[in-house]
């Protein structure tokens, strides 16, 4: 799709869809499709939730664009709100969801969960060292490994600007979650 916008930065582009163009926001959805999915199926792990929490965080800028003040920041407000949408989702799930619980039967929900293992395709592609990097970075707790992924997109400095962090604070939680993922491969290529 040509649109012509492909040179404009994120804040014309927000200013022309301010002004009716329907291409600027169609094409900032394109510019930003692959990494915010990528961050939020990260976070989530889960295909359907991404799919629809990438679209949510979508729609809430649609409507609400005339709330959005242009300051060269666009890429980190979008990154937050899908970030807190994240995060409201996992808050969500948790109280509708309880591991204690039990389906229609009687049987223990536990048994009903997927399996983290990789899939066939995973598997085939040769990709075990992906695999492993992804089941480590699992397994940290979640501000850690919150840190590990919005490390990809941005700065340190603009991880302590996004989430209103001292950027000493956004510096050791990215250090201890480095630390604590090489303790969790180095466990995983000893077994």
């Amino acid at each position: 799709m040509e649109s012509g916008f492909q040179t404009y930065a994120d804040d014309e582009l927000v200013d022309a869809f301010k002004q009716g163009d329907a291409k600027a926001f169609e094409e900032l959805v394109l510019r930003y499709k692959n990494s915010l999915y990528q961050y939020i199926f990260a976070m989530t792990r889960d295909a359907g939730a991404a799919e629809d929490l990438f679209q949510e965080t979508f729609i809430s800028f649609f409507k609400h664009a005339d709330k959005y003040q242009a300051r060269g920041k666009f890429k980190a407000w979008l990154f937050l709100a899908a970030r807190n949408r994240t995060l409201n989702f996992f808050r969500d799930r948790d109280k509708l969801f309880s591991l204690d619980q039990t389906d229609d039967e009687g049987g223990d929900l536990l048994s009903a969960l997927p399996d983290s293992s990789p899939t066939p395709a995973e598997a085939l592609s040769g990709r075990e060292t992906e695999e492993q990097i992804r089941r480590a970075a699992l397994a940290l707790p979640v501000r850690q490994r919150e840190m590990i992924y919005l490390r990809q997109y941005f700065s340190f400095k603009e991880i302590a600007q996004m989430l209103q962090r001292p950027l000493g604070t956004v510096l050791a939680d990215c250090h201890r979650a480095v630390k604590k993922m090489q303790i969790l491969l180095a466990e995983e290529v000893s077994l």
